[in-house]
């Protein structure tokens, strides 16, 4: 402990979660499999949409639920303390988590639907024909959706990093609440937003509220938004720029917390 990172340390950590949650990775993993076996190639679809669908599927909600309890151990206190007793420094416990979810299991996923595509591929020539059972082309081409791959890596991290800082706050039902609060803050958001939409660009016209009669009448000047706009290179570099500064916010905010429920 003379150190703040050891990779010794990292692979101890490695071998100390594979000892702890094996069995479960693995009914995972294998669940995952299946799904990607047989259910594209029984479902009558004339390309390879459901199965990129299911990909998704399993990313985004499968991932969210595995990074939202990626830290529920330390919410026990029984677990909380043999965690806090792990020999290892709180930005080796931290970093080793975060790699797990942001890079080991979406890569276990990708490696994952491969493997089911080839091994359902390899079962058609045995299966029954009523199952509509059938050959799947897929590349990895066809993963990525038509907007570019760093805005789709961008908000995937983005996306597992508010589920990281849910599992430090939410000790029961972390990836409902977490889904919760996102839908929350995302109304406030967004209701904020068309107001100062609305005031700088229109101005508010008439405001009414009178009991269940609530009305607003605004009008908006979209001339100077679409003019901003209308650089795209600037729109996108102010875009990276928000979710690069998102990804910090919540990943800082993640280990400061974690910090705290360490003390």
């Amino acid at each position: 402990m003379n150190s703040l990172f050891c990779f010794h340390r990292i692979k101890l950590l490695s071998i100390r979660y594979l000892t702890e949650h094996w069995r479960r990775e693995l009914v995972t993993l294998s669940v995952f499999l299946i799904a990607f076996t047989f259910i594209p190639r029984i479902v009558n679809t004339q390309n390879e949409q459901l199965s990129l669908f299911l990909f998704f599927l399993i990313l985004f909600f499968g991932g969210a639920r595995f990074t939202a309890h990626i830290f529920q151990e330390i919410h026990q206190p029984s677990e909380g303390m043999h965690f806090v007793h792990i020999p290892a420094s709180r930005l080796e416990k931290y970093l080793f988590n975060g790699v797990i979810t942001l890079i080991i299991y979406p890569c276990t996923c990708l490696l994952l639907y491969y493997g089911g595509n080839l091994l359902g591929n390899l079962f058609v020539p045995i299966m029954p024909s009523f199952l509509n059972y059938r050959v799947i082309e897929f590349s990895f081409s066809s993963l990525i959706p038509n907007y570019t791959l760093g805005k789709w890596l961008f908000q995937l991290l983005i996306y597992y990093a508010i589920f990281f800082l849910g599992s430090l706050f939410f000790k029961k039902h972390p990836t409902t609440r977490t889904f919760l609060a996102i839908f929350i803050i995302g109304c406030m958001l967004s209701l904020i937003e068309i107001f100062l939409i609305k005031i700088i660009f229109g101005g508010i016209d008439s405001l009414s509220i009178v009991g269940s009669d609530s009305s607003i009448n605004i009008e908006i000047n979209l001339e100077y938004l679409t003019h901003l706009m209308q650089n795209s290179r600037l729109a996108s570099f102010i875009a990276y720029l928000a979710a690069f500064a998102q990804l910090l916010f919540f990943w800082i905010v993640s280990y400061l917390k974690f910090k705290e429920k360490q003390v």
